[in-house]
């Protein structure tokens, strides 16, 4: 294992120890829009994936900066503010995004799915 291999598996045990709730494997076609690394705004269509509670992973054609804070729209209509918190992989003219969202308590019910509850995302440890 290299060096780069090894700090990308640190980053991804880091993200995944921080995780609040359990990802979905469910992907969701989005609006997104905000300002782009050159400070162009921009308005995509975007896809979702590994849905969870509190955010997900955005597959678009831009290139943003982490910490950008962007506007999502679902199929149904519903908006919400969300901050880049990682950008996780590039290919082929696509980035992907880790996002979480801003107002917690207005996208209770974003992704129109019921998530499992906190108790059942983070069972209690045994010994």
């Amino acid at each position: 294992m290299n060096a780069k291999q090894i700090n990308t598996s640190a980053t991804v045990s880091r993200a995944l120890s921080r995780r609040r709730t359990k990802r979905l494997a469910l992907t969701a076609p989005l609006e997104v829009s905000g300002e782009d690394v050159q400070g162009s705004y921009f308005r995509v269509t975007a896809r979702a994936s590994n849905l969870n509670r509190n955010g997900a992973a955005l597959h678009l054609n831009r290139y943003l900066s982490t910490g950008a804070v962007l506007m999502i729209q679902n199929s149904r209509g519903a908006r919400t503010s969300a901050r880049i918190v990682a950008r996780t992989s590039t290919g082929e003219g696509l980035y992907t995004y880790g996002v979480e969202f801003l107002e917690a308590d207005s996208v209770k019910d974003f992704w129109g799915i019921t998530f499992p509850s906190p108790s059942q995302d983070h069972p209690p440890l045994t010994k």
